[in-house]
Protein backbone atom coordinates (compact mmCIF):
# COMPACT_ATOMS: atom_id res chain seq x y z
CA UNK A 1 0.00 0.00 0.00
CA UNK A 2 1.34 3.44 -0.87
CA UNK A 3 2.32 5.79 2.00
CA UNK A 4 -0.16 8.46 0.88
CA UNK A 5 -2.96 5.91 0.97
CA UNK A 6 -2.11 4.97 4.55
CA UNK A 7 -2.07 8.65 5.49
CA UNK A 8 -5.57 9.12 4.09
CA UNK A 9 -7.18 6.06 5.65
CA UNK A 10 -5.69 5.81 9.13
CA UNK A 11 -6.93 9.15 10.52
CA UNK A 12 -10.42 8.28 9.32
CA UNK A 13 -10.94 4.87 10.93
CA UNK A 14 -13.50 6.26 13.39
CA UNK A 15 -15.44 7.77 10.52
CA UNK A 16 -15.29 4.43 8.72
CA UNK A 17 -16.97 2.80 11.67
CA UNK A 18 -19.79 5.33 11.37
CA UNK A 19 -20.23 4.49 7.71
CA UNK A 20 -21.76 1.16 8.72
CA UNK A 21 -20.64 -0.77 5.61
CA UNK A 22 -17.59 -2.87 4.66
CA UNK A 23 -14.79 -0.84 3.08
CA UNK A 24 -13.57 -1.58 -0.44
CA UNK A 25 -10.24 -3.34 -1.01
CA UNK A 26 -9.20 -0.57 -3.40
CA UNK A 27 -7.71 2.74 -2.19
CA UNK A 28 -10.49 4.80 -0.61
CA UNK A 29 -11.32 7.71 1.66
CA UNK A 30 -14.10 8.04 4.27
CA UNK A 31 -15.64 11.44 4.96
CA UNK A 32 -18.60 13.05 6.70
CA UNK A 33 -20.63 15.84 5.15
CA UNK A 34 -23.05 18.26 6.79
CA UNK A 35 -25.74 20.46 5.29
CA UNK A 36 -27.55 23.27 7.09
CA UNK A 37 -30.59 25.31 6.05
CA UNK A 38 -31.94 28.10 8.29
CA UNK A 39 -35.40 29.61 7.81
CA UNK A 40 -37.94 31.69 9.66
CA UNK A 41 -40.89 29.62 10.97
CA UNK A 42 -44.42 30.27 9.77
CA UNK A 43 -46.34 28.76 12.71
CA UNK A 44 -46.00 28.02 16.41
CA UNK A 45 -47.56 25.45 18.73
CA UNK A 46 -48.08 26.82 22.23
CA UNK A 47 -48.78 24.54 25.22
CA UNK A 48 -50.26 26.20 28.33
CA UNK A 49 -51.40 24.87 31.68
CA UNK A 50 -53.97 26.19 34.13
CA UNK A 51 -53.58 24.91 37.68
CA UNK A 52 -55.54 25.77 40.83
CA UNK A 53 -55.32 24.59 44.43
CA UNK A 54 -58.31 24.64 46.79
CA UNK A 55 -59.53 22.89 49.91
CA UNK A 56 -62.69 22.10 47.96
CA UNK A 57 -62.04 19.86 44.91
CA UNK A 58 -65.19 21.14 43.21
CA UNK A 59 -63.95 24.71 43.53
CA UNK A 60 -60.56 23.76 42.09
CA UNK A 61 -62.31 22.19 39.10
CA UNK A 62 -64.56 25.21 38.59
CA UNK A 63 -61.63 27.63 38.49
CA UNK A 64 -59.75 25.53 35.96
CA UNK A 65 -62.79 25.00 33.72
CA UNK A 66 -63.56 28.71 33.85
CA UNK A 67 -60.06 29.57 32.61
CA UNK A 68 -60.29 27.09 29.72
CA UNK A 69 -63.71 28.40 28.68
CA UNK A 70 -62.43 31.98 28.80
CA UNK A 71 -59.56 31.10 26.49
CA UNK A 72 -61.88 29.28 24.08
CA UNK A 73 -63.96 32.45 23.85
CA UNK A 74 -61.09 34.63 22.71
CA UNK A 75 -59.58 32.05 20.31
CA UNK A 76 -61.65 33.11 17.26
CA UNK A 77 -60.21 36.61 17.59
CA UNK A 78 -56.79 35.11 16.87
CA UNK A 79 -58.07 33.17 13.82
CA UNK A 80 -57.62 29.93 15.73
CA UNK A 81 -59.86 27.21 14.32
CA UNK A 82 -61.29 24.44 16.47
CA UNK A 83 -58.97 21.93 14.76
CA UNK A 84 -55.96 24.01 15.81
CA UNK A 85 -56.77 23.82 19.52
CA UNK A 86 -56.89 20.86 21.91
CA UNK A 87 -57.61 20.66 25.63
CA UNK A 88 -56.69 17.77 27.90
CA UNK A 89 -59.02 16.12 30.37
CA UNK A 90 -59.16 17.49 33.88
CA UNK A 91 -56.49 16.20 36.27
CA UNK A 92 -57.54 16.37 39.91
CA UNK A 93 -55.52 15.14 42.89
CA UNK A 94 -55.24 15.69 46.61
CA UNK A 95 -51.85 17.03 47.68
CA UNK A 96 -50.77 15.07 50.74
CA UNK A 97 -47.86 16.00 53.01
CA UNK A 98 -46.71 14.33 56.24
CA UNK A 99 -45.89 15.75 59.65
CA UNK A 100 -42.96 14.74 61.86
CA UNK A 101 -44.93 11.69 63.03
CA UNK A 102 -45.66 10.57 59.47
CA UNK A 103 -49.32 11.50 59.79
CA UNK A 104 -50.88 12.59 56.48
CA UNK A 105 -51.82 16.25 56.15
CA UNK A 106 -53.93 17.47 53.26
CA UNK A 107 -52.53 20.50 51.43
CA UNK A 108 -55.69 20.87 49.40
CA UNK A 109 -56.83 19.59 46.03
CA UNK A 110 -55.03 20.55 42.82
CA UNK A 111 -56.89 20.67 39.51
CA UNK A 112 -55.13 21.24 36.17
CA UNK A 113 -55.69 21.15 32.42
CA UNK A 114 -53.40 21.69 29.44
CA UNK A 115 -54.38 23.51 26.25
CA UNK A 116 -52.37 23.39 23.02
CA UNK A 117 -52.95 25.80 20.16
CA UNK A 118 -51.39 26.33 16.76
CA UNK A 119 -50.85 29.94 15.72
CA UNK A 120 -50.19 30.83 12.09
CA UNK A 121 -49.72 34.53 12.83
CA UNK A 122 -46.47 34.72 14.78
CA UNK A 123 -46.80 38.48 15.16
CA UNK A 124 -49.62 37.78 17.61
CA UNK A 125 -47.79 35.23 19.73
CA UNK A 126 -47.18 37.70 22.56
CA UNK A 127 -50.81 38.83 22.50
CA UNK A 128 -51.99 35.21 22.69
CA UNK A 129 -49.83 34.50 25.72
CA UNK A 130 -51.16 37.66 27.39
CA UNK A 131 -54.72 36.52 26.66
CA UNK A 132 -54.01 33.09 28.19
CA UNK A 133 -52.61 34.66 31.36
CA UNK A 134 -55.61 37.01 31.57
CA UNK A 135 -57.93 34.00 31.25
CA UNK A 136 -56.31 32.42 34.29
CA UNK A 137 -53.60 30.16 32.87
CA UNK A 138 -50.62 29.79 35.15
CA UNK A 139 -47.88 28.20 33.01
CA UNK A 140 -46.61 28.29 29.44
CA UNK A 141 -45.05 24.83 29.25
CA UNK A 142 -43.71 24.93 25.68
CA UNK A 143 -43.53 27.04 22.51
CA UNK A 144 -42.34 25.13 19.43
CA UNK A 145 -41.88 26.70 16.00
CA UNK A 146 -42.55 24.95 12.68
CA UNK A 147 -42.18 25.50 8.94
CA UNK A 148 -44.73 24.32 6.39
CA UNK A 149 -41.84 23.74 3.95
CA UNK A 150 -40.06 21.24 6.19
CA UNK A 151 -39.94 18.40 3.64
CA UNK A 152 -38.30 20.47 0.89
CA UNK A 153 -35.94 22.16 3.36
CA UNK A 154 -34.74 18.78 4.60
CA UNK A 155 -34.10 17.69 1.00
CA UNK A 156 -32.07 20.87 0.46
CA UNK A 157 -30.04 20.22 3.62
CA UNK A 158 -29.42 16.62 2.56
CA UNK A 159 -28.21 17.73 -0.88
CA UNK A 160 -25.82 20.16 0.80
CA UNK A 161 -24.52 17.39 3.05
CA UNK A 162 -23.77 15.17 0.04
CA UNK A 163 -22.03 18.04 -1.77
CA UNK A 164 -19.99 18.79 1.35
CA UNK A 165 -18.89 15.15 1.64
CA UNK A 166 -17.85 15.05 -2.01
CA UNK A 167 -15.86 18.29 -1.69
CA UNK A 168 -14.01 17.03 1.39
CA UNK A 169 -13.22 13.70 -0.26
CA UNK A 170 -11.90 15.36 -3.42
CA UNK A 171 -9.69 17.69 -1.39
CA UNK A 172 -8.16 14.83 0.57
CA UNK A 173 -7.59 12.68 -2.51
CA UNK A 174 -5.83 15.47 -4.39
CA UNK A 175 -3.81 16.50 -1.34
CA UNK A 176 -2.31 12.99 -1.14
CA UNK A 177 -1.51 12.81 -4.84
CA UNK A 178 -4.53 10.91 -6.09
CA UNK A 179 -7.90 11.69 -7.63
CA UNK A 180 -11.47 11.17 -6.52
CA UNK A 181 -13.07 8.03 -7.86
CA UNK A 182 -16.69 6.81 -7.72
CA UNK A 183 -18.65 6.73 -4.49
CA UNK A 184 -18.67 3.31 -2.80
CA UNK A 185 -21.35 3.95 -0.17
CA UNK A 186 -23.37 6.76 1.41
CA UNK A 187 -25.15 6.55 4.76
CA UNK A 188 -27.34 8.93 6.72
CA UNK A 189 -26.12 9.35 10.30
CA UNK A 190 -28.67 8.68 13.03
CA UNK A 191 -31.49 10.68 11.50
CA UNK A 192 -33.65 12.14 14.26
CA UNK A 193 -35.81 15.18 14.80
CA UNK A 194 -36.36 17.31 17.86
CA UNK A 195 -37.59 20.82 18.37
CA UNK A 196 -37.31 23.30 21.16
CA UNK A 197 -34.75 25.63 22.61
CA UNK A 198 -31.16 24.34 22.57
CA UNK A 199 -31.93 21.08 20.76
CA UNK A 200 -28.80 19.39 19.40
CA UNK A 201 -29.01 16.16 17.41
CA UNK A 202 -27.45 14.85 14.22
CA UNK A 203 -30.58 15.67 12.26
CA UNK A 204 -32.33 18.37 14.14
CA UNK A 205 -34.56 21.36 14.27
CA UNK A 206 -32.98 23.94 16.52
CA UNK A 207 -35.03 26.93 17.61
CA UNK A 208 -33.51 30.15 18.88
CA UNK A 209 -35.30 33.26 20.07
CA UNK A 210 -35.77 35.46 23.09
CA UNK A 211 -38.20 37.90 24.58
CA UNK A 212 -37.34 41.58 25.00
CA UNK A 213 -38.59 44.01 27.61
CA UNK A 214 -41.37 45.44 25.45
CA UNK A 215 -43.10 42.04 25.36
CA UNK A 216 -42.39 41.51 21.65
CA UNK A 217 -40.63 38.31 20.59
CA UNK A 218 -37.54 38.42 18.43
CA UNK A 219 -37.97 36.44 15.22
CA UNK A 220 -36.72 32.86 15.82
CA UNK A 221 -35.01 30.71 13.23
CA UNK A 222 -35.26 26.98 12.56
CA UNK A 223 -32.13 25.06 11.56
CA UNK A 224 -32.55 21.90 9.48
CA UNK A 225 -29.32 19.89 9.63
CA UNK A 226 -28.48 16.69 7.76
CA UNK A 227 -25.27 14.65 8.03
CA UNK A 228 -24.02 11.82 5.85
CA UNK A 229 -21.03 9.50 5.88
CA UNK A 230 -19.61 8.48 2.51
CA UNK A 231 -16.86 6.18 1.20
CA UNK A 232 -15.17 7.17 -2.08
CA UNK A 233 -12.65 5.21 -4.10
CA UNK A 234 -9.36 6.92 -4.93
CA UNK A 235 -7.80 6.85 -8.39
CA UNK A 236 -4.01 6.64 -8.69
Amino acid sequence: MRPWLIAVILPLLSAAALAGTPLPDAPHVVVQGEGLVSVAPDSATVAMVVRHRSADPAEAKRVVDRAVNALLKVAPGFDVASDDMTASDLALREDIDYDDNDRPLSQGHVASREVKVRLDDLDRLGAWLDAALAAGFTDVSDVSFKSSKEASLREDARARAVADAREKAAGLAVAFGGGLGPVYSINSLNSRQSDGYGATTLDRIEVTGSRIDSGRYLQPTIDFTERVSAVFEITR
